[in-house]
């Protein structure tokens, strides 16, 4: 019985590093596939969330009363970011009934810039610097003040 087990296992073994390897070419495949607007906007989520869990675990979030971690603020950032993916699904699809192919990257560009926003407010609360972002920053809200 346990020389059985130990073919079983000698069988399995390759069979996981073989599905390991088909998920990461899968992932590959998909990424390389997205237009570069697409694979921006999915960084720049990405750089936005992580950024904003930093604030939260060190207390300076700006999303709740405490500053500490919350699962509500955390939920409504996601979902946020996943009604954007829905938005440009939607433009996707006004684009190609059309015969547009602008809509999509005009929709993308936008939420590329909200989340670069986002991500630069998180940045200077740790009390990081970015001033060329940061100039990007009071240009978008009008403000005409020089930053330091």
């Amino acid at each position: 019985m346990e020389e059985k087990t130990m073919q079983v296992m000698k069988g399995v073994k390759p069979n996981v590093v073989n599905w390991i390897g088909a998920l990461i070419g899968a992932a590959l495949a998909w990424w390389t596939g997205l237009p570069p607007l697409a694979q921006a906007l999915l960084i720049v989520q990405g750089a936005d969330i992580l950024t904003g869990l930093l604030c939260a675990v060190t207390g300076k979030s700006r999303k709740t009363e405490s500053g500490k971690v919350s699962s509500g603020a955390l939920l409504m950032g996601v979902m946020k970011k996943g009604l954007e993916w829905l938005v440009v699904g939607v433009c996707v699809s006004v684009g190609n009934g059309l015969g547009v192919t602008s809509v999509c990257g005009a929709a993308m560009t936008y939420m590329i810039a909200t989340e670069l926003v986002s991500l630069i407010e998180n940045l200077e609360i740790f009390g990081l610097n970015v001033p060329l972002l940061g100039k990007l920053l009071d240009v978008a809200q009008g403000d005409g003040e020089e930053r330091d």
